[in-house]
C-alpha cells in the first residue's frame, strides 16, 4: 500500500515538473487580465504560465539582457520595436489591447462638472501618475496634462509611481489624494467609498495601443504559439473589452 501510494505521489511530482512553463512579461496595468487568461488557458493545455508583470521599460530591461521570456505584453507598440531584431520572430507584433486613463480622487467634486474643470482648480494636493519616462501611461498622463495647459502647475504636487498598479496604491492607502490610473484598475479603488472616477477625454492623449511579441527562444514552442493564437480568440477579445480596453482585430 506504501508503495503505491509513493508511486502515485512520484506520477503527480513528475507531471507537474515536466510540464513546460511559459514566461509571459507583462506590462502592469493587464495585470488584472493576464490573470484571467493565465487561468483559462493553463486549463486547456498541460502547461505552466509564469507571469511576470512590471513597468513597460523595466521588462524591456530584462529582456535585452537575455531574460528567460517567452512572450512579451508591453503597454506600447514602440518598446517591442526597440528590442534588438535577433531576439524576437519577425512579423509576430500585434496590437491585442487598446488601453484608456480615467482619473480618479478622494477630494468632492462637482459631479456635473469634467475632469478637466477638476484638474484645474486649486483642490488637488498631491496627484500621482505613473512616471513618465519608464511607464506608457505615465508618459500618457503627463500628455493629457500637458494639453489641458496645467503640467507645470502640478510640478510640486507630483507623485511618480514605478508603475500604473503602483498609482493604485498610493491612492489606496491615502498617499495620494487623486491620481490618473488604468480604467482595467478601476475595480480595485471601487472597494473605497470615498472616492470617485471622472473621464479623461481620449483626445487629449496618443491611443494606448499595447503590442504583443513573439521572443526567438520560443519560436519552436507550441505553446508559445497557442497563447499568441488564444490571445487573439473571440473569448478572450470578451475578457479584455470586460476590463475596459477596445480591440481592434
Amino acid at each position: 500500500m506504501r508503495v503505491l501510494f509513493f508511486l502515485f505521489v512520484l506520477s503527480i511530482s513528475y507531471d507537474s515538473f515536466a510540464k513546460e512553463t511559459l514566461n509571459i512579461a507583462v506590462a502592469s496595468n493587464f495585470y488584472e487580465p493576464i490573470k484571467l487568461i493565465k487561468k483559462k488557458f493553463e486549463k486547456k493545455n498541460e502547461v505552466n504560465v509564469k507571469v511576470i508583470k512590471g513597468s513597460t521599460a523595466q521588462l524591456y530591461a530584462q529582456i535585452i539582457n537575455r531574460a528567460p521570456v517567452d512572450i512579451f505584453l508591453s503597454a506600447d507598440q514602440i518598446t517591442p520595436r526597440k528590442i534588438d531584431r535577433n531576439l524576437v520572430v519577425q512579423k509576430s507584433q500585434f496590437t491585442y489591447a487598446i488601453g484608456k486613463l480615467v482619473f480618479w480622487t478622494s477630494l468632492k467634486y462637482d459631479k456635473t462638472k469634467s475632469s478637466k474643470i477638476f484638474l484645474e482648480s486649486e483642490k488637488i494636493k498631491i496627484l500621482s501618475i505613473a512616471n513618465p519616462s519608464i511607464s506608457p501611461y505615465g508618459k500618457a498622463s503627463k500628455e493629457f496634462l500637458k494639453n489641458l495647459g496645467i503640467w507645470k502647475r502640478y510640478k510640486n504636487k507630483l507623485v511618480l509611481a514605478n508603475n500604473i498598479n503602483q498609482v493604485v496604491s498610493f491612492l489606496y492607502s491615502g498617499n495620494a489624494d487623486s491620481g490618473l490610473i488604468s480604467f482595467s484598475d478601476r475595480i480595485k479603488l471601487k472597494k473605497l467609498y470615498n472616492g470617485s472616477f471622472l473621464d479623461v477625454p481620449e483626445n487629449f492623449y496618443e491611443p494606448l495601443k499595447q503590442d504583443a511579441i513573439l521572443l526567438k527562444r520560443s519560436q519552436n514552442s507550441a505553446f508559445a504559439k497557442k497563447f499568441i493564437f488564444f490571445l487573439k480568440s473571440a473569448e478572450i477579445k470578451t475578457i479584455i473589452r470586460s476590463f475596459g480596453y477596445k480591440v481592434n482585430w
